[in-house]
């Protein structure tokens, strides 16, 4: 499924840094997750099994190993979720959330840390990961020099 995202990251991304290294989940790490979150998107567990989670490009962004709830986890108790449900997946190293609206079937969202609002992704959860890498539709690199 993300066989041009792997292709992209290898090129733009420094193989030495260790900012850059992900850990690949299994099938079988990706099933709990998938039983403890029903719904949870196959665009994601893909993801984690392909891509893998940890930073990437010398951390532009983070894809947590493992999802949390807003609402339970302490280390995002500070965002105000006005009652709706996200799980949070990662993060930008600036204080915003990445995260799926479960209450609206699992969309992908950027939780803003200082405005505290949700700002939905237009289009599927794999161009979602794309726009984190700075890698456009064409598959070329959006990094400002």
């Amino acid at each position: 499924m993300y066989e041009d995202e792997i292709q992209f990251l290898k090129r733009v991304e420094d193989p030495s840094d260790e900012n850059n290294e992900r850990d690949i989940l299994s099938e079988d790490e990706c099933k709990a997750l998938e039983f403890e979150f029903p719904g949870l998107p196959n665009e994601y567990t893909s993801y984690l099994m392909e891509i893998g989670a940890g930073s990437a490009r010398e951390d532009q962004y983070m894809i947590y190993n493992r999802p949390a709830l807003c609402h339970e986890d302490e280390d995002f108790s500070w965002y105000e979720t006005k009652g709706i449900n996200y799980l949070v997946i990662g993060d930008d190293f600036a204080g915003n959330l990445y995260a799926f609206n479960i209450d609206s079937g699992f969309l992908p969202v950027l939780l803003d840390h200082e405005c505290m609002d949700e700002f939905l992704h237009k289009g599927s959860i794999k161009s979602f990961f794309r726009e984190m890498m700075l890698m456009d539709r064409d598959g070329n690199d959006q990094r400002q020099p």
